[in-house]
């Protein structure tokens, strides 16, 4: 036997306090009673010798240790070593947007915490907790945790996500506690059933198949003075009659209205359609109640240009550059000579041609074939290279987004240079293009000042780069780079990722969730990412100085959760489970008070016969 707080043991002090105070106190009472007849009469049954009345004062006495020495017992926490009784516990919680089921009243999600919570509530003391739970990663809430209140306090704040469960994230995470420990009991409360799993129990909350009704795979587009908007239909269960809805521009009243007939298990197509000139959101809803409202709904936000921008190129010969751009862009274009140029402020993109400013502007800039360093490029000045014979440039065959994305519809062969500069101490936010005998050509990346840049090392007038198929898409995806939209698109599901593109002067973005969580997002690199982890809106927040500018996107349910029941293939830890146990504890402390109130209650009863009855 142990003590939580042996100083609590102190308190035995107070027992030869009491027997002190036991033996100093006056044996004499004093009592004053009538002299009557009844009273003399009655003498006779006084002497009779009462049997108790020569212990009472010990059982006063003896039930007062006893208080006492429980208290102290209560306060020093006793604690029974019980061997081989403990087991260690590893719960694996799903989190994803098919657990926000309401089957009677309570979601999938809050019987899933009620399980965890009576497994954790009938273990041994002693016993071990691990919790992890599952949505598009797994997170762990706490592992090896011996206070059972604390681990209930800590499951009880957890809520569940709208997204998809990643099972090999689950999967992974509970094979690392096995692993460790082969005797690990672990739980996967989840609301998928299984039909092959090893090595952990597997509880499913899914058997009931509550109704559901899902729309997806919605597509809008105005045409002829019109919105017509296409969507899918679904009704898990049973045949359904569904009433679609679709409100323009936030109306409080549909804007249109369809009955459509839908067979269980089918995906059924509707067509909705209204009058408009533009439209700024759509928002198509499935009017009937269900056990998952979270896929009922489905808002298209009219994706936004990015801002108006306007380019100032700076070049003697400025021909290619202009060509280009009155096709690629409608943005306004001045051109002036480097003569001219003063440092002109207020452009989005400068376009510096065989010349290089003293101080790169704070903004989006190409610097085309520059022959001098400047500072905050990202790179150096080597020297120019003139070849014997035009060769050809080699088209970069890196894999990565940023260079799958800038280089898309570029062919990139039989484009010849005839003289090239060598760049040095070239920064490693750089995505290189093209290049020439390992040396980069066209470059794409940002600049000390956090600024887009993208960079030349030739020359278009030494190249034929300006008069091939590729100098149109290579220009119009650097365009794109240099001053893009602050969001490629605004529909997506819960669980995929949002890029930001950072733009030139952006001091702050931030990611404002349904729920109202804020979250700010790195601008140190020119693309910024989170994870849409809610269903509904969310809210980009651009800082750029003074400026706050706000941007929306919708993040819709998952198709994949949104079926009341599903079968999964296997979920099997390998190894061989072990049943060794480890020493568990048993805790009085209830037994404590329980024996407290009883003695507290008979010494009571002691008290009140020594002082009320006539002896």
């Amino acid at each position: 036997m142990t003590f939580l707080y042996p100083l609590g043991l102190l308190g035995l002090i107070g027992v030869p306090i009491v027997i002190i105070i036991y033996i100093l106190r006056s044996k004499f009472n004093e009592l004053t009673v009538t002299s009557t007849y009844i009273w003399t009469l009655s003498e006779k049954f006084f002497k009779r010798r009462n049997p108790l009345s020569g212990i009472t004062g010990l059982i006063s006495l003896i039930l007062q240790i006893l208080t006492i020495i429980l208290v102290s017992l209560a306060i020093a926490r006793p604690i029974f070593t019980i061997p081989n009784s403990a087991s260690e516990y590893c719960f694996v919680l799903d989190a994803s947007g098919s657990m926000n089921y309401k089957d009677g009243g309570k979601t999938r999600f809050d019987e899933a915490k009620a399980y965890v919570k009576k497994t954790i509530n009938d273990a041994r003391l002693g016993s071990s907790f691990t919790l992890v739970t599952v949505d598009g990663e797994a997170n762990v809430v706490y592992e090896r945790l011996t206070e059972k209140k604390l681990a209930t306090d800590m499951l009880a704040e957890l809520e569940c996500s709208d997204g998809t469960a990643n099972m090999s994230a689950a999967l992974s995470s509970a094979q690392k506690y096995f692993d460790a420990n082969p005797s690990t009991l672990v739980y996967f409360v989840t609301d998928k059933d299984y039909e092959d799993h090893k090595n952990v129990r597997i509880v499913n909350l899914g058997l009931q198949s509550a109704e559901n009704y899902a729309i997806n795979d919605v597509f809008g587009a105005l045409t002829g003075g019109k919105i017509e908007v296409e969507a899918n239909v679904i009704s898990y269960t049973s045949d359904a009659e569904l009433t679609v809805e679709l409100y323009l521009n936030g109306a409080k009243k549909p804007d249109t209205t369809k009955v459509v007939s839908v067979k269980a298990g089918e995906k059924t197509a509707v067509t909705l359609s209204a009058p408009a000139g533009s439209y700024d959101e759509f928002r198509v809803v499935i009017k009937n109640k269900d056990a998952l409202m979270a896929d009922n709904e489905f808002i298209s936000y009219n994706k936004k240009s990015g801002d108006a921008f306007s380019i100032l190129v700076v070049s003697e010969t400025p021909f290619f550059f202009e060509a280009a751009l009155d096709v690629l862009t409608d943005s306004v274009v001045d051109t002036v000579t480097p003569d001219e140029y003063t440092a002109q402020t207020g452009y989005g993109l400068y376009i510096f041609h065989s010349y290089t400013p003293d101080v790169l502007p704070d903004a989006a800039v190409w610097l085309v074939n520059s022959h001098k360093s400047v500072d905050d490029s990202g790179f150096g000045i080597r020297g120019s290279i003139e070849l014997d014979e035009p060769a050809a440039i080699e088209k970069s065959a890196s894999t990565s987004t940023q260079a799958r994305k800038l280089l898309e519809g570029v062919d990139g062969r039989n484009i010849f240079i005839s003289e090239y500069t060598k760049y040095s101490g070239l920064y490693t936010k750089f995505t290189t293009l093209f290049s020439y005998a390992s040396n980069p050509l066209i470059m794409a990346g940002v600049n000390a000042h956090g600024n887009r840049e993208v960079v030349f090392a030739f020359d278009l007038h030494t190249s034929d780069l300006a008069l091939s198929s590729d100098f149109a898409p290579l220009m119009s995806n650097l365009l794109a780079y240099s001053c893009p939209d602050v969001v490629d698109r605004t529909d997506y599901y819960c669980g995929e990722e949002v890029n930001v593109n950072v733009t030139a002067n952006m001091s702050s973005v931030k990611a404002i969730a349904p729920d109202g969580e804020e979250t700010y997002l790195d601008t140190s690199t020119d693309i910024a990412s989170f994870r849409l982890d809610k269903v509904g809106t969310y809210t980009i927040e651009i800082l750029s100085g003074t400026e706050k500018k706000a941007y929306l996107i919708y993040s819709g349910a998952p198709e994949e959760e949104s079926s009341p029941s599903s079968t999964e293939a296997s979920f099997s830890l390998t190894g061989e489970q072990k049943f060794e146990r480890t020493d568990g504890e048993y805790d009085p402390l209830v037994l404590l008070f329980i024996l407290l109130a009883v003695v507290f209650a008979a010494d009571w009863m002691v008290f009140c016969y020594e002082k009320y009855q006539l002896r």
